[in-house]
């Protein structure tokens, strides 16, 4: 197994060389894997040698600390409709590759305890020249005041926009409010064929003693797991 040439894996001493995609050499701060693979003492790149176990397992994994470009950009802002009126807008992003796209992209946030008449209405940016792009669809639980949105895809470049209506109660000035009153935004999504943080696979190689060759394939996924957006 080979990883990128420009692959730098501090805990292991390997010393990466070349350009990763042309943005320097990808740092790893540390990386531990299956007892079954070995690190190949004399390759100064990233290769390993394994002999792997039945069934389905986890062969590495590995921690960046360096800043990186998030993938999904959350921006949110207030208007004012009149004294007792506010929108508050939450805008999404898709910064990565046109050719890229992200799944079943779900944002769930509260509203403030003093929201009321509470309604949600969403919008599309697609790309230039590209097909219809679906808003999706939110919903608004208005026992709790939370709010779930759901984007089936969301293509690289384009943006999609909510638009959450609220009423404040007669003492309560929309000029005086401010986003540090609205909670974080949970933000989960899948990115088939797509690795955030640039590793890559150089080669996968079958070594055996068989009559049959092995079926070999590489797919790349990135999931989210805490990918939060705060406000202050």
């Amino acid at each position: 197994l080979g990883l990128n040439d420009a692959l730098s894996i501090k805990n292991l001493g390997v010393v990466g060389s070349g350009s990763a995609g042309g943005g320097g050499v990808l740092a790893i701060d540390d990386m531990s894997f299956h007892e079954c693979l070995r690190l190949d003492e004399t390759s100064k790149t990233a290769a390993f040698k394994l002999y792997a176990p039945d069934g389905e397992f986890t062969l590495l994994t590995y921690r960046i600390t360096s800043p990186f470009r998030p993938p999904i950009i959350v921006t949110p802002f207030l208007e004012t409709q009149g004294p007792n009126g506010l929108d508050y807008i939450v805008r999404v992003r898709a910064d990565f590759p046109a050719e890229k796209s992200a799944a079943n992209v779900l944002l769930t946030f509260m509203l403030p305890p003093w929201a009321s008449s509470v309604s949600v209405e969403t919008a599309a940016s697609p790309v230039a020249a590209a097909k219809p792009l679906s808003p999706g669809r939110a919903e608004v639980d208005r026992k709790t005041l939370s709010v779930a949105w759901l984007v089936p895809k969301l293509p690289g470049g384009s943006e999609v926009l909510l638009r959450a209506k609220m009423v404040l109660p007669t003492h309560t000035r929309a000029s005086a409010c401010d986003l540090s009153e609205f909670g974080l935004v949970k933000v989960n999504f899948e990115m088939p064929m797509y690795l955030v943080s640039g590793l890559q696979i150089k080669y996968l190689d079958f070594v055996h003693a068989g009559k049959t060759a092995p079926n070999k394939w590489i797919r790349y996924l990135t999931q989210s797991l805490s990918y939060v957006g705060r406000w202050t």
